[in-house]
């Protein structure tokens, strides 16, 4: 990636992680498609492709043996126990015997951001610039997941699946939901403040998700835009270079972490916040006093 970054090493580093049009209105207030509009695409058919195959491959509804493991390949095998390990050890202990029912959409949201924070990294915009592709030159590509309208759709989409799950399955307790458990007297108070934070959700989610892919980006374009000046200088000059490149490098790695660390946080928060509509057992259990509880035990033990 070092090698050929023309648009990271440029004076301007904000006009990296700027989206820029590629088809847009006469007088250019519309833009029809745009470099997001197409990584977004990409993003989308790359995780297809990459995530479809791999499920075929590990399909169960059989004992399987060692056999089966191999012949799946090293890719379908990774698949298979990062998606184990999200449904057993993430949204089990979250959503309880409705796991499975919400694992398909889960898991889609955790491979799609995974994939278009990945993809970021790839110097796509870079190569195609130096072919002369792309808004006068500045070429085709960078990541979806860097734009706001990207993560505020997605944050969206989110935020209309746990509601219109949690209303469709039991409408009476989302609107108690609403109330906090708490009295009633105090329902002017707590139902303002549940509805005011059901719709910060997906805020902080689509916020969280932008800032941290754009700001690993503006680092790494200001690392590289002392490249070329410090590739001029003559003499000692030359030996800084290796700053930036090694910063530059060290940034890169720490982007690959952040890439899955925000998938998982996107789609762990997503899971905690539909848990919280569509899971009462807590609410049930905290209503429950000693005598129940106890009650309850010796009905277990028996």
């Amino acid at each position: 990636m070092l090698m050929v970054n023309p648009l990271l090493a440029s004076a301007d580093p904000v006009r990296h992680v700027i989206d820029k049009p590629l088809w847009q209105s006469a007088d250019g207030s519309i833009w029809w498609v745009s470099n997001v509009t197409v990584m977004l695409v990409a993003g989308a058919v790359a995780t297809a492709a990459l995530v479809i195959p791999a499920a075929r491959r590990i399909q169960t509804g059989h004992q399987r043996r060692l056999e089966d493991f191999r012949a799946a390949g090293i890719w379908a095998n990774l698949v298979e126990v990062i998606c184990l390990y999200l449904r057993e050890d993430v949204f089990k202990p979250v959503l309880g015997d409705q796991t499975d029912r919400f694992c398909p959409m889960l898991w889609t949201f955790f491979w799609f951001i995974l994939v278009c924070n990945l993809m970021g990294l790839i110097p796509i915009a870079d190569i195609t610039s130096l072919l002369g592709l792309g808004h006068h030159g500045q070429g085709i590509g960078g990541t979806a997941t860097q734009s706001i309208w990207v993560t505020a759709a997605l944050a969206s989409i989110s935020f209309l699946f746990w509601n219109g799950v949690a209303l469709a399955k039991d409408p009476l307790g989302y609107l108690r939901h609403m109330t906090a458990g708490s009295p009633w007297f105090m329902w002017i108070i707590m139902v303002p403040v549940e509805i005011i934070s059901t719709f910060i959700k997906p805020f902080a989610l689509a916020i969280r998700l932008f800032a941290n892919m754009t700001g690993g980006h503006l680092v790494l374009a200001v690392l590289l835009s002392f490249v070329g000046p410090l590739a001029a200088t003559a003499g000692a000059g030359k030996g800084i270079l290796i700053v930036p490149i090694l910063g530059a490098v060290a940034i890169n790695m720490l982007e690959i972490l952040v890439a899955l660390i925000q998938a998982f946080i996107f789609t762990f928060l997503t899971c905690l916040f539909l848990g919280q509509l569509v899971v009462h057992e807590h609410e049930e259990r905290a209503h429950e006093g000693p005598d129940d509880e106890a009650a309850q035990g010796t009905v277990e033990a028996a």
